[in-house]
């Protein structure tokens, strides 16, 4: 029973994210453009009286588009190639467990680590993999990375 309301907990999970994942970026990106489009005819066009009533709503909608959208890629691309950089460095600067394992690793490499060390990253590593139900990725052996230091620190050795 136990394994049943899981895959139904997790069944139910993934559903509330598609829901708010089409919500939220295409259903309200269309509903909130379309209300854009409507907002800026009713205050630029319709109220107007320069125009008058002159640009009907499907003329207005068609030159609008054929200005709006290529600004907006523009704009967009603009932000892709110089902000994206800035916004990934400030989530870098503030996540904590991307520094962490690159710190492990440094030392590791550097042959720095502890058992210890080694053996509560293999298990945190491991317990993220069984979380997202990635066994098949997990460490075989719990000793894989202090049997491949010792077999360094003895290459190492050797070459003195």
């Amino acid at each position: 029973m136990s394994r049943y309301l899981k895959i139904n907990q997790r069944f139910i999970r993934r559903r509330w994210l598609d829901f708010r994942n089409g919500h939220s970026i295409y259903l309200i990106f269309v509903l909130t453009f379309s209300n854009f489009i409507l907002i800026a005819y009713n205050f630029a066009i319709k109220e107007n009286p320069v125009f008058g009533g002159a640009i009907s709503l499907p003329i207005f909608v068609i030159l609008f588009a054929l200005v709006y959208i290529p600004v907006s890629m523009l704009i967009g691309y603009w932000h892709r190639k110089h902000q994206y950089s800035v916004e990934n460095e400030a989530l870098i600067n503030q996540n904590w467990v991307w520094a962490w394992i690159m710190q492990y690793q440094i030392r590791l490499i550097k042959s720095k680590t502890t058992r210890k060390e080694d053996e509560f990253v293999l298990k945190y590593l491991n317990d993220i993999l069984k979380r997202t139900n990635k066994t098949e990725l997990m460490a075989k052996d719990d000793d894989l990375i202090g049997s491949a230091k010792d077999e360094n620190k003895v290459d190492d050795n050797n070459l003195k």
